[in-house]
């Protein structure tokens, strides 16, 4: 099975193809990283209520049970913080914080939680090495690619067709997004941002679209893709454990690709939901 990309490493992957600044990215993400929680939740409600599902319990969870969960989870919720506290203020480089960020993981999960084990740590090592080990790969295979698509001015003809209907910085977002979805139903997330980042990036660029508002979207759109039929990793990764035909799952998913889509076009248009906290932490450029 090909590897899950999902937002973070995808930002880590846009930022070092584009040459744009990883820990913007990873700030770009906690507005639409929310308002894809709230879509998600309105849509888990909404059919909850019409399907009348009964709740895990009937009282809602109280102050002491809220408070207690919340510092059950602290070590995971302060990483985050932790993350770009570091990045802002120079502790860390973006390349240093993956290797606090394991540290920080076999810490916690060795003496805060006590849940890892030797055979859990050894089976998340060989895990990692698999997938640090195909993106690698794909960024080697991207280097030769790139080198083709500039050799045989592909940029230029795609740019040129998109810049044929129209030279709308809206309109191109939207038309690149299309494209990124359909894509997605057939090609895994980590090699269409991979192999689409050297095209579209300087395309809206040229429009004035800033690239960590377009990588914001792109991530997007591309981790939409990996829960799409028919080449959904995620979808595959879902069915397998939960033993659940396709059908059954493509169906049941609609409402929910319904909302990710629209908070998506929602970014598109309101380019200050993505800037508004990289500017309040990094500044302006």
């Amino acid at each position: 099975m090909t590897p899950i990309v999902p937002p973070g490493i995808g930002f880590i992957l846009y930022g070092t193809v584009g040459q744009v600044s990883i820990g913007r990215l990873f700030a770009a993400g906690l507005v639409p990283a929310f308002l894809l929680w709230a879509a998600m939740a309105a849509t888990i409600s909404y059919t909850s209520r019409k399907r009348n599902y009964r709740p895990e319990r009937d009282t809602r969870p109280s102050v002491k049970e809220t408070a207690r969960a919340l510092w059950g989870g602290i070590w995971a919720i302060l990483f985050p913080v932790i993350l770009l506290a570091g990045l802002r203020f120079g502790i860390f480089t973006p390349s240093e914080i993956g290797a606090f960020a394991v540290v920080y993981a076999v810490l916690v999960g060795a003496f805060a939680y006590r849940m890892l084990k030797a055979a859990s740590l050894r089976q998340a090592l060989e895990g990692t090495l698999v997938d640090v080990g195909a993106v690698m790969f794909l960024i080697a295979l991207s280097a030769i690619f790139g080198y083709g698509i500039v050799f045989e001015r592909a940029p230029e003809a795609i740019s040129g067709s998109i810049m044929g209907l129209t030279d709308n910085a809206d309109l191109v977002m939207i038309l690149v997004v299309a494209l990124i979805l359909a894509a997605g139903c057939f090609i895994d997330g980590t090699v269409l941002i991979i192999m689409l980042t050297p095209i579209f990036l300087p395309l809206v660029q040229a429009l004035g679209v800033d690239p960590v508002h377009f990588g914001l979207v792109f991530v997007v759109a591309a981790t939409i893709g990996n829960f799409t039929p028919p080449v959904g990793a995620a979808m595959f990764a879902v069915c397998s454990i939960l033993k659940c035909p396709i059908g059954d799952y493509t169906r049941e998913s609609l409402p929910f690709l319904i909302a990710v889509s629209i908070v998506t076009l929602l970014l598109v248009f309101v380019p200050g939901l993505v800037l508004f906290v990289p500017d309040l932490i990094f500044g302006r450029y």
